[in-house]
């Protein structure tokens, strides 16, 4: 899918400004800034795929803006000395067979859905992979979790 648009419309800009209380998304800076100041980044860079969405955007300062250049924004955190917690998440879950991954999602009410294989008559839909379960838990487990 190709998308042309680069930069966020206004309407979501400001919903990004306002969900990041007018400072700096960085952890490291967390500067106050202005709206007409405000820098949207992407937390995947346009340059290599990431979409123009809300969800891939990050309120920024100039200067952190340009620091993270073309970084991905779990790159530009690390390169900060922040790791993100669902790296050690997911490695955890890694070692998980499906069986155990199944009984995870079961118990904290998650549903993950596989893909639809398309036919030219028909259609199937494919159990989950061990990964759609690795990154859909990822966001609903923390570690504590997996040591209970």
């Amino acid at each position: 899918m190709s998308q042309s648009r680069r930069s966020l419309g206004i309407r979501d800009r400001q919903v990004l400004y306002r969900n990041a209380n007018s400072r700096c998304e960085n952890p490291k800076c967390r500067k106050k800034i202005e709206f007409d100041e405000m820098q949207v980044g992407h937390k995947t860079a346009w340059s290599r795929g990431g979409g123009t969405t809300i969800k891939n955007s990050a309120c920024l300062c100039y200067r952190c803006n340009k620091l993270q250049g073309t970084d991905s924004w779990t790159v530009f955190m690390k390169k900060q000395g922040i790791e993100d917690p669902k790296v050690k998440v997911k490695a955890a879950l890694e070692r998980l067979t499906v069986p155990q991954l199944k009984l995870l999602a079961a118990k904290h009410n998650v549903r993950v859905a596989g893909r639809v294989e398309e036919g030219f008559l028909s259609s199937r839909q494919l159990a989950p992979t061990k990964r759609q379960y690795i990154n859909t838990l990822a966001s609903v487990v923390t570690l504590e979790d997996l040591r209970s």
